[in-house]
């Protein structure tokens, strides 16, 4: 995976330089007044193994995937009374609507096919017309930002830390300061979870949704990247699943609905 976006990155560049890069960064062309920006992370088995469940061949090389990078409801919205909750379901689409898939360079292609869901309508072109094209984004700098943003959680000491913890049933007070033990955040509502019942009836983990500051994705997943959530979101009970992935040989669901 990661020799993958490398390969995206030096696409992108058309170089290659001798210097680490400082870390990823997005610039909207358009609506760029906007407070912050959710990071949303699968932890795949689980987002897997509730609803439709993804598509046959979904990769199992990674637990935490990536659903998407979301702008927060912009201001010249906010002041025409558009409710938040509006913007979160219509996203791009209260300016326009455009469903042409964004067009990506191979390497980029090859990267989300790693570590995106594979649901029956493909998520990164959702992602894409509902929350990145309005804001005038280029498609495969903000899917390879958002990658290497999923690539330096995962392999942080906290993402290693939930890593250890597949397939167990764990307290979502525990994963909370084990989060500030090992980053030092403490802005509330920095991260929240998501749970779903699986196709077995258990409550299982499905998504960390971390609020950002849009002007230091560079620091994440470090102190310093995070604002407090203005909303409520997180619906995880004081227990729940985070489940692995199948044995081989399993069944693993289909996904006919999504």
């Amino acid at each position: 995976m990661r020799r993958l976006v490398v390969a995206a990155l030096l696409v992108l560049g058309g170089c290659v330089s001798s210097q680490a890069p400082v870390g990823p960064a997005l610039t909207p062309v358009t609506h760029a007044d906007f407070s912050h920006d959710t990071l949303a992370l699968t932890w795949q088995p689980g987002f897997c193994a509730t609803g439709g469940g993804c598509l046959t061949g979904q990769p199992h090389n990674h637990l935490i995937g990536l659903h998407g990078l979301w702008a927060s409801e912009p201001h010249a919205l906010e002041a025409q009374a558009v409710p938040v909750q509006q913007w979160w379901m219509k996203g791009c689409d209260i300016y326009d609507h455009d469903d042409a898939p964004p067009k990506l360079q191979p390497a980029t292609e090859n990267a989300l096919a790693s570590v995106v869901p594979h649901l029956k309508h493909p998520l990164h072109v959702h992602e894409y017309t509902k929350h990145a094209r309005c804001f005038g984004y280029d498609a495969d700098k903000f899917f390879v930002t958002s990658m290497i943003l999923r690539d330096r959680f995962a392999s942080s000491a906290y993402g290693q830390w939930l890593a250890q913890h597949s397939g167990f049933q764990v307290k979502k007070d525990d994963l909370l300061s084990m989060f500030v033990q090992l980053t030092g955040v403490r802005e509330e509502r920095a991260l929240q979870f998501q749970c779903e019942a699986d196709h077995e009836g258990r409550v299982v983990l499905t998504q960390f949704w971390f609020t950002l500051d849009p002007k230091k994705l560079s620091v994440f997943p470090g102190n310093g990247a995070y604002l407090s959530s203005p909303q409520v979101q997180d619906n995880c009970p004081a227990t729940f699943m985070m489940p692995g992935w199948p044995l081989p040989g399993a069944a693993v669901p289909v996904n006919v609905s999504q």
